[in-house]
């Protein structure tokens, strides 16, 4: 996955008409035969994984399809920006792959479509995928109302599968959490090390502020912004803020912690200086250039500092700034068609718990497996970032997996965006964006 996988400011409309991607010409072929080819079952497996990540899975796809010698994955890779419109439409049309990847902030929408096939029936068979693998949080994620109506975000503790018609849409391959990566030259020449004269990156408020303040000189910032969206959000979870009610039928954004969170990333530009307006920089180029001491990015960004030989640079948890410990975070799921026949169903499902027990393999891409018992091998253990950022899976907070969710990040987005440049205050921008949100909610009360 890479930068442009994360939703940003602008976004089509998910319902837009758009024309479904071209296929090679052999995978046009192949897919066209759903039946399968003589005794091959052919499956299309769409996903957006254009960068070096799609290398990566398209090497785990080969090696499946070797191994499988009835089933033939024909892999489709498109940008993100335009993924889920082609995907809807397809679903629409009738023509959607047997196989595809969702985040796991867009798996309410499919499921309320009713485009994507529950998988609780197939773990409660033969499988070597066992749901207590997972950890609490990221398989509650995947799970959405079968009658369309999403759970509830607020939702902490308990397995949704045990409660109403609620039912999972699809296995966790991964997780990928915000994180801190550090510039440990600049640390050391700053001083913030620990008392071996190793970089020290800070664990808290107090810490962080402190470092800050050292790192920032003329030609250099102590920290950066870099997406907007996962920061802020990040903040405004550490700082106890709310954003809609248990059944999610108001908004509920603007609210004193947010607002609290909102004027501190702003504080950081504008009041203390330590970081520049998101405006004419581009953050995580300053970063690799090794402008910026401290940056919060997510786990998909590794391979971009991978390539860098000359940048001396870690992965560290995001520092407790508020008060209580939390950090945005994603997941890639792999989910299937809901009307697939039983000889698709028997390959997909193959497939899919195939890529689950190898996603060690994903892992090296800049991925955290989903499968905690994967973390746990000394191989995981050498990946020193990834194993970093995996301290924070027990209170990671994944994107509002809402139906409505790509408009809700429009107006979200534009907020915080407004207050960060200065056109608006905090309590202004929270307040319009709640308002406008909520005008979105009664729509879709009364379609």
């Amino acid at each position: 996955m890479d930068k442009d996988s994360i939703p940003r400011l602008t976004r089509r409309r998910f319902l837009a008409q758009a024309a479904l991607p071209p296929l090679a010409a052999a995978g046009t072929l192949l897919a066209g035969c759903r039946g399968g080819i003589g005794q091959k079952t052919v499956l299309r497996y769409w996903n957006g994984f254009t960068g070096p990540d799609g290398r990566t899975m398209l090497r785990m796809v080969q090696h499946f399809n070797a191994a499988n010698p009835d089933v033939q994955v024909v892999m489709q890779r498109m940008d993100w920006a335009t993924y889920y419109n082609k995907l809807f439409v397809a679903g629409l049309g009738g023509r959607a792959p047997e196989l595809f990847v969702l985040q796991t902030l867009s798996i309410a929408r499919f499921a309320r479509a009713h485009f994507v096939r529950p998988v609780d029936d197939l773990l409660t068979k033969k499988s070597d995928i066992d749901v207590q693998d997972f950890d609490t949080n990221v398989w509650q994620a995947v799970s959405a109302k079968s009658s369309g109506q999403n759970k509830s975000a607020e939702t902490k503790t308990g397995d949704p599968s045990q409660t109403g018609d609620m039912k999972h849409y699809g296995i966790p391959l991964d997780i990928w959490p915000l994180g801190m990566y550090y510039n440990r030259k600049l640390f050391r020449e700053a001083g913030v090390v620990d008392a071996k004269g190793d970089p020290k990156p800070p664990t808290n408020r107090e810490e962080f502020m402190d470092a800050l303040q050292k790192l920032t000189k003329a030609g250099q910032w102590g920290f950066v912004f870099t997406n907007l969206e996962s920061n802020v959000y990040t903040m405004m979870q550490q700082f106890g803020g709310a954003f809609f009610t248990p059944d999610n039928s108001r908004c509920l954004l603007h609210n004193p912690q947010n607002v609290a969170a909102l004027q501190f990333c702003i504080d950081l530009i504008s009041k203390y200086h330590y970081a520049p307006p998101p405006e004419n920089f581009d953050a995580w180029i300053g970063f690799r250039q090794g402008k910026i001491a401290i940056a919060f990015e997510g786990i998909y960004m590794l391979a971009d500092l991978q390539k860098q030989q000359d940048l001396d640079f870690a992965g560290a948890p995001i520092p407790q700034i508020g008060e209580r410990r939390a950090v945005w975070a994603g997941s890639h799921n792999l989910c299937m068609r809901a009307d697939l026949k039983e000889r698709e169903l028997e390959a997909s499902w193959r497939f899919v718990q195939f890529l689950s027990r190898n996603s060690l393999d994903w892992a090296d891409g800049g991925q955290v497996p989903a499968r905690r018992s994967l973390r746990a091998t000394p191989r995981f253990a050498a990946m020193s970032v990834q194993s970093a950022f995996a301290r924070q899976i027990p209170y990671l907070t994944y994107q509002l997996s809402i139906p409505f969710v790509f408009e809700y990040q429009t107006e979200f987005n534009l907020a915080i965006e407004a207050a960060l440049r200065g056109h608006l205050t905090p309590d202004e921008a929270l307040a319009a964006a709640q308002d406008k949100i909520n005008q979105i909610l009664q729509r879709e009360a009364n379609p």
